[in-house]
């Protein structure tokens, strides 16, 4: 994974390279595809790599992003998955073209369509924070909640799953209502427990974050606060699990009901993968401290 940074331009100076190297990504992506073959171990964790490291664009450059520099990024790379090329654009840019023509083809039309979509509403929410940041607007708890949802990237992650882990999403009429409470409780969990994890880093560069908001909206102290997003967390896995139980007890013919089940355990796979690498993750050690762009 660092070699294939290295080689895009991702990272560019040993600095960068040691902070890539302690997120433990490889370790995640082990995690979240046990029984991969190494070639889709070595795209998830480039995947994630990725993901990461545009995340890191804006929460570390030292300064808030205008949200025009936030536009005209996504922009940019929503082209490159929606039929154009990188060309000779940017190293993040390349990147996503070089993990794109290897992911997208090996995917249904259907598959390609949601990974837009989800990423496009990823970039439509991170827009909408930047000119948060910049407006000084306060966030309302609830409003937080369902932005975190989107600004994680855990839905984009999921689906390059059904990839790397072959455990394609089923199709279920019946169902779909099931499997999108459960994507979203995915989601919920690993934008909740990186809060927990980036707390004190947020904290230091004045970001937004589920602790803070909390604390702040029921005027209770930041230890208190993080009880409660703890508690909310550990509320939030209880109803994937239960979702997940409902999703593999319906009634099904033997073939559906076995997409079903690696469907459901992949997204497991994911939500028990995110618990564990976030509590052991050094993305957000002090040390790295944001230098300007």
């Amino acid at each position: 994974m660092l070699a294939w940074a290295r080689d895009l331009g991702l990272v560019v100076d040993a600095f960068e390279e040691k902070r890539l190297l302690a997120m433990r990504l490889g370790e995640l992506a082990e995690l979240m595809a046990p029984d991969a073959r190494d070639a889709d171990l070595e795209l998830t964790a480039q995947w994630a790599a990725f993901i990461c490291l545009v995340d890191d664009r804006f929460d570390r450059s030292g300064a808030d992003v205008r949200p025009e520099e936030v536009a005209s990024l996504f922009a940019r790379l929503m082209n490159v998955i929606t039929g154009g090329h990188a060309g000779s654009g940017s190293a993040i840019e390349q990147a996503l073209d070089d993990l794109w023509r290897r992911t997208a083809p090996r995917m249904s039309a259907q598959w390609q369509e949601r990974f837009v979509a989800d990423y496009r509403d990823f970039a439509l929410a991170t827009q909408e924070e930047a000119a948060g940041r910049i407006e000084g607007v306060s966030v309302r708890l609830n409003d937080y909640v369902l932005q975190r949802r989107r600004t994680i990237t855990a839905l984009p992650m999921a689906d390059i799953l059904e990839c790397t882990a072959r455990a394609p999403r089923p199709d279920l009429p019946l169902g779909e209502i099931l499997v999108k409470a459960l994507r979203q409780a995915a989601a919920d969990v690993a934008g909740w427990t990186n809060d927990l994890a980036s707390a004190e880093d947020d904290l230091r560069e004045v970001r937004d974050n589920l602790v803070t908001v909390l604390s702040c909206e029921r005027g209770c102290s930041l230890p208190s606060a993080r009880e409660q997003v703890t508690a909310m967390r550990d509320d939030r896995v209880r109803d994937f699990h239960t979702l997940a139980a409902s999703l593999t007890a319906m009634a099904l013919p033997g073939a559906e009901r076995e997409e079903v089940r690696r469907y459901v355990a992949a997204l497991g796979s994911f939500v028990a993968a995110t618990l564990q690498w976030l509590s052991v993750t050094h993305r957000f050690d002090a040390r790295w401290a944001p230098r300007p762009m």
